[in-house]
C-alpha cells in the first residue's frame, strides 16, 4: 500500500511540504515517517528550489486530511491551527528553542478517512482527522454527535464533545486513549437536512425508495428509520452520484453543498428536520504527543483550541450565506407542513434511545455517554444566551 502511496503522491506532497515549512530538517516522530522524509527528499532532487535548509531544532508535523484547502474545514480550522502553532510569535513556549513547522496533504492526497487513521496510528502520519461516521466500527459511542435533534450551534455541539473527548472525558477514554489517538480539536456541523434531485420531501412517507447518500454511522439508522435506503460514501462522491442517478439525494448540511457543488444537481431540499450531525476531531497520535516536550504541546493544544474556536464561528456565520447562495441556483426550499412535521417528529424521537440501548446491549455505556452529552449541551447553550 505504502509503495502505491508514496509514488503517486511524493512529487506533489514535496512541493507542498516546501509550502508549509519555514526551513529546518524534518524532525521524523517515527521511524517509518523517517522513511517517508528519505523519499520526500530524494524526490527533491527533481524539485531542486524545495530543499529546506538545514537546522537541527526544527520539529516537523504531517497533517493529512480529505478536503480541498479552499474547504471551511481547512479554511478556517487546519489553516488556522498550523498557523498559530507555527507563529514563534503566537506565544511563549516555555524555554523550547524547538520551532514548529507542518508537512500538509490535503485533499485526499494519502488516501480515505479510514486510510488516514491507520496511517496515523501506524506511524505514518502525526496528525489527521477521525470521524466516527467513517469509523463506526472504531469509534461507536462518538457518533452520539451525530443523532438528530441534538444541537443546532456548532459552537454548543463543539465544546461539548470536546469536553468528552479531552483526557479524563468519557470518548477520550473509551475510545480515543485505547486506539493512540488524542484530540487536538473538533467540528460539529448541525442541522441536517434531506436535499433531493426530484421529489419534494413533505413527511417521511415521501422517503420510500429513495436512496440517499449519508456520511455513515448513526445517520445511516436514522434515515433508515425514516423509510429511505441510507447509502454511506465520502462527500467527495456524492456528485457523481447524483448525477448518475446512482443516489437520489443527500442528507447533508447547507454549508458543505457549495464546496462540492451539489446545488447543481440538486432541485429540492427540507427546513428544520435537524436529522443529524457530524462531527470531525482532529487527532495527533499519542506516540508523537509523547515525545513533545510540555511547552510544545501546550502551544499545540492552545492552536488546536483557537481552530476548533474559529471553525464552529464560521459555520455559525457562513451557514446562512450558504442558503441563500443554494437558494439563487435553483434549490427550491420547504418545511413540511405541520401534520408532516409531526410525523417526521415521531419517527425521530425514538432514535437517541435506541442508538443509547443499542450501545449498551453490546456491553458499552452508550446511556452514560448520550446523558453526559445532553447535559453539556444544555450547559453550553445556556452559556451562549
Amino acid at each position: 500500500m505504502l509503495g502505491n502511496l508514496f509514488s503517486s503522491t511524493v512529487f506533489v506532497n514535496t512541493y507542498r511540504s516546501c509550502a508549509y515549512t519555514n526551513g529546518g530538517v524534518m524532525k521524523s516522530r517515527t521511524q517509518v515517517i523517517a522513511a517517508l522524509s528519505a523519499v520526500l527528499i530524494l524526490a527533491s532532487t527533481t524539485l531542486s528550489s524545495c530543499t529546506p535548509a538545514t537546522t537541527a531544532d526544527t520539529t516537523t508535523l504531517s497533517l493529512a486530511d480529505s478536503y480541498a484547502p479552499t474547504h471551511i474545514f481547512a479554511e478556517s480550522g487546519v489553516s488556522i491551527f498550523m498557523d498559530e502553532a507555527s507563529d514563534p510569535d503566537s506565544g511563549p513556549i516555555g524555554g523550547s528553542e524547538e520551532t514548529l513547522d507542518f508537512a500538509y496533504y490535503p485533499a485526499g492526497q494519502m488516501g480515505t478517512p479510514r486510510d488516514l487513521v491507520s496511517l496515523n496510528r501506524s506511524g505514518v502520519l502525526d496528525i489527521t482527522p477521525a470521524s466516527a461516521a467513517y469509523l463506526s466500527d472504531q469509534l461507536p459511542l462518538s457518533s452520539v454527535s451525530d443523532l438528530p435533534g441534538m444541537v443546532e450551534d456548532s459552537c454548543v455541539g463543539a465544546q461539548a464533545l470536546f469536553d468528552m473527548m479531552s483526557p479524563g472525558g468519557i470518548l477520550y477514554q473509551e475510545e480515543y486513549a485505547p486506539r493512540g489517538l488524542r484530540p487536538l480539536w473538533v467540528s460539529v456541523l448541525p442541522s441536517y437536512e434531506i436535499l433531493t434531485v426530484s421529489r419534494q420531501i413533505n413527511s417521511p412517507s415521501d422517503l420510500r425508495g429513495l436512496n440517499i447518500r449519508t456520511s455513515g454511522g448513526a445517520l445511516d439508522a436514522t434515515l433508515s428509520d425514516l423509510g429511505a435506503a441510507a447509502v454511506s460514501m465520502p462527500a467527495p462522491e456524492a456528485y457523481e452520484a447524483l448525477s448518475r442517478k446512482t443516489v437520489d439525494g443527500v442528507a447533508f448540511p447547507f454549508i458543505s453543498v457549495l464546496p462540492y457543488k451539489l446545488q447543481e444537481v440538486l432541485d429540492y431540499s427540507t427546513t428544520g428536520l435537524n436529522i443529524g450531525a457530524f462531527a470531525i476531531p482532529y487527532v495527533i497520535s499519542e506516540e508523537t504527543w509523547s515525545e513533545l516536550d510540555p511547552a510544545m504541546r501546550s502551544r499545540i493544544e492552545r492552536a488546536g483550541h483557537d481552530a476548533q474556536n474559529s471553525l464552529c464561528q464560521a459555520v455559525n456565520d457562513e451557514t446562512p450565506a450558504a442558503i441563500d447562495a443554494i437558494g439563487k441556483d435553483g434549490v427550491e426550499f420547504k418545511t413540511p407542513d405541520a401534520q408532516g412535521m409531526k410525523e417526521f417528529e415521531d419517527k425521530l424521537a425514538p432514535v437517541r434511545k435506541q442508538w443509547a440501548e443499542n450501545m449498551d446491549s453490546i456491553g458499552k455505556p452508550g446511556s452514560q455517554v448520550l446523558s453526559q452529552y445532553e447535559a453539556l449541551i444544555a450547559r453550553y447553550e445556556g452559556n451562549s444566551k
